[in-house]
């Protein structure tokens, strides 16, 4: 067993089950969706970045700078991000935050939590959101 594979192993692991996949239930279209913000200075402050596939939205990461926090950019984000996932045919969202970061902001823009993971570090939580997208053009 090798414990440090090669980028062309990972490659190939993450290929053969996107063939397995794609056999399986068809093409997930996989695109990303990546959206930043920036200050005066074109300094990047925030960001959402993320992906499409098989109808679903899925958020990695969304960071607003600490000086910028609680002025609307993450929702800024947020919307800008469902929008294009609309458009993209997305029916919903999903995303997992830590207990320490934003689960009131999802439950805030309407999202639900389907799960959750206990002492992930000791002491705290994982959430798992999901959100349906609805399409109001």
């Amino acid at each position: 067993m090798n414990y440090n594979p090669t980028q062309d192993e990972i490659d190939f692991v993450n290929k053969s089950l996107e063939d397995f996949n794609s056999r399986k239930v068809g093409a997930d279209n996989h695109q990303l969706l990546n959206i930043v913000e920036y200050d005066e200075n074109r300094n990047v402050i925030a960001g959402i970045l993320g992906g499409t596939y098989w109808g679903w939205m899925h958020i990695d990461i969304l960071f607003v700078a600490e000086k910028y926090r609680k002025m609307g950019l993450g929702s800024k984000l947020l919307q800008a991000a469902e929008t294009e996932a609309i458009k993209r045919g997305c029916h919903s969202v999903h995303v997992d935050t830590m207990s320490w970061q934003a689960p009131e902001f999802y439950k805030k823009h309407g999202y639900r939590i389907i799960g959750e993971l206990n002492n992930i570090p000791c002491g705290n939580k994982k959430y798992h959101f999901v959100k349906e997208l609805i399409n109001e053009t």
